[in-house]
Formats: structure tokens, C-alpha cells, sequence
């Protein structure tokens, strides 16, 4: 597999793509709470209760919200259109660095 490393630090600094990833996170994080999964484990992330109140239940961890939210910037990116657009936005995250 080949990345180009300039491509990925300038993706990690675009917030539509950031907000992208994120907004996949919560989705699955609310899913796993509404669903009353948990994972034993000693780090991991978690998400209030319905009602607001803290929670100390694991529902995923690092390494799988990672994956989640490469995996929902990579489809974000997929259709033509969102590509170019994303590329404008990449340069100009260039033009600042």
C-alpha cells in the first residue's frame, strides 16, 4: 500500500473532513449505547447516557473509531464531485502550511 504522506497531513488539518470522521464515530458510539453494547477493556471511548449523564461504559475503542472514521473520510471522498471539491480544500490547507 502506497500513501502519500503530504496528502494525509493535509487531511488531518481539513475540518470538513475531520467533522466527516467524527460524525461517523458518534453515529456508531450512539448506536452501541442505544444497543447496550460494551467492551471489556481498559481504554476505550464512551458516550453519555441518553439522559446526559455520564457513562463509564467502553463502546469501542481507539483503534476501531480510527478505522470508522478513515473509513467514512475515504467514502466521503469516493464520488467525483466531493473529490474536487476536496482537493480545493486540500491546496488551500497547503497554501497555509
Amino acid at each position: 500500500m502506497k500513501i502519500d504522506i503530504q496528502s494525509l497531513l493535509a487531511l488531518s488539518e481539513t475540518p470538513v473532513l475531520l467533522e466527516v470522521g467524527r460524525k461517523a464515530i458518534e453515529d456508531l458510539l450512539v448506536d452501541l449505547r442505544d444497543s447496550q453494547i460494551a467492551m471489556l477493556r481498559n481504554n476505550g471511548l464512551v458516550i453519555k447516557e441518553r439522559d446526559g449523564k455520564n457513562s463509564d461504559v467502553i463502546r469501542m475503542g481507539p483503534e476501531d473509531a480510527l478505522r470508522v472514521g478513515l473509513k467514512a473520510i475515504a467514502e466521503h471522498l469516493r464520488p467525483e464531485t466531493r473529490k474536487i471539491r476536496v482537493e480545493g480544500l486540500l491546496e488551500e490547507a497547503r497554501k497555509e502550511d
